[in-house]
């Protein structure tokens, strides 16, 4: 089975510094629940569990736009979605 191109040794570097960012963001400023009585359960998870949950959640929220692109432009570039998880991860940060 092949493995999507975003998650070569290419874009390394690009993740670790979004987990990073997501890593300090909520180390400095927490969760907030934002009025889901559900976070509850999962407020003492692991800062690990939050970063990988935020992490595939912009990566399927982005992957829609993504397409789209994709059949307008008639071309994969990689380099589109990684910037689209990123926006997809700051609006995420951004909200929460």
């Amino acid at each position: 089975m092949k493995i999507h191109p975003i998650f070569s040794q290419s874009y390394l570097i690009w993740w670790f510094v979004l987990a990073a960012i997501i890593g300090l963001k909520i180390m400095l400023f927490g969760l907030k629940d934002g009025g889901v009585s559900n976070m509850e359960t999962y407020q003492d998870s692991g800062i690990i569990f939050w970063i990988i949950a935020i992490l595939f959640s912009s990566i399927i929220f982005s992957s829609p736009f993504y397409i789209i692109y994709r059949l307008l432009s008639k071309k994969w570039d990689n380099r589109i979605f990684m910037i689209l998880i990123s926006i997809f991860i700051g609006l995420h940060l951004f909200m929460a």
